[in-house]
């Protein structure tokens, strides 16, 4: 009996022992991290890097207890960020954005990380392709931003001259979405695709649609411009100012609208025939003929 008695003294020591130690590497993990938030903050960013990478190396990339993970996923999301808006060192800061996303998947953190990523490889590296497919991963997401990531897809496919597929993805978005306002926003990228594409008549309809659609002002104001411009190539001049003027007081430039209200309107008294002379002099005498007529 007093043997068990020992056993169970010595199996209690080994587990407050085993609890310390577990306390301490938490403890200096998070010590770490804050050591590296100040260097950061003091800026000495290539410091906080470096703390950043000794709190990741301690814990790993293995299943961690609930408060650990934490502390790896704030040293993942800090190590990205200085990585990224500090130091410019942007393939490094996306091998940390895509270990939140495999080690914190479906998370809000690895859906910004996406997001992110999404942004360096437009907007440093010039590849939208690759831009579209985070994104794209968010938009199939259930995150609450899923609907504006969908259109910022169906935006990158119309500044790649895709317009096929840019008005697939933004019927996708309406589909999904119907009662958003970003499905609105969804219609008029249609209408600019089938405008691009020179379709006039695909495009008139799908301005015609969203503006039935009772959209935004501002969307509606848009829609009336995109109309009047197609009304305007068509030679429709009288029509096309009276979409101008409509989409006037919504639409988010106006003074842009009341250039293009002039333009037409040059045009359309350019395109009047001129009286020739002898049609002037002919006009006169009608007149005076008309005075003088008992």
């Amino acid at each position: 009996m007093v043997a068990a008695v020992r056993r169970r003294r010595r199996g209690s020591a080994i587990l407050v022992a085993l609890l310390a130690f577990v306390a301490l590497g938490c403890n200096g993990a998070s010590r770490r991290l804050d050591e590296a938030n100040e260097a950061r903050h003091a800026g000495r960013p290539r410091d906080a890097l470096q703390g950043y990478r000794d709190v990741l190396a301690e814990l790993g990339d293995a299943r961690l207890a609930e408060r650990d993970a934490d502390i790896r996923l704030r040293a993942l999301r800090y190590a990205a960020d200085v990585s990224y808006l500090e130091l410019a060192e942007f393939t490094q800061a996306i091998a940390y954005y895509r270990r939140i996303v495999a080690l914190y998947p479906g998370s809000a953190d690895a859906w910004k990380a996406r997001a992110v990523t999404g942004d360096i490889y437009r907007d440093r590296f010039g590849d939208r392709m690759a831009a579209i497919a985070q994104w794209s991963d968010i938009a199939a997401s259930d995150s609450p931003e899923a609907a504006r990531f969908q259109l910022k897809v169906t935006r990158e496919y119309l500044e790649l001259n895709n317009w096929e597929q840019a008005r697939t993805e933004a019927r996708i978005l309406r589909e999904r979405w119907p009662a958003s306002a970003l499905a609105d926003e969804a219609q008029l990228l249609t209408a600019q695709a089938w405008v691009l594409e020179k379709r006039g008549d695909e495009a008139q309809r799908a301005f015609r649609l969203l503006v039935e659609r009772k959209p935004r002002p501002d969307i509606a104001a848009r829609a009336l411009e995109g109309q009047a411009h197609l009304a305007a190539q068509d030679r429709k001049f009288d029509r096309a100012i009276d979409l101008y003027t409509q989409a006037l007081a919504a639409h988010p430039s106006p003074q842009t609208i009341r250039m293009a209200i002039g333009k037409v309107r040059e045009r359309r008294d350019r395109s009047r025939p001129t009286a020739e002379p002898g049609d002037r002099l002919s006009a006169f005498d009608h007149e005076l003929r008309g005075r003088n007529t008992p």
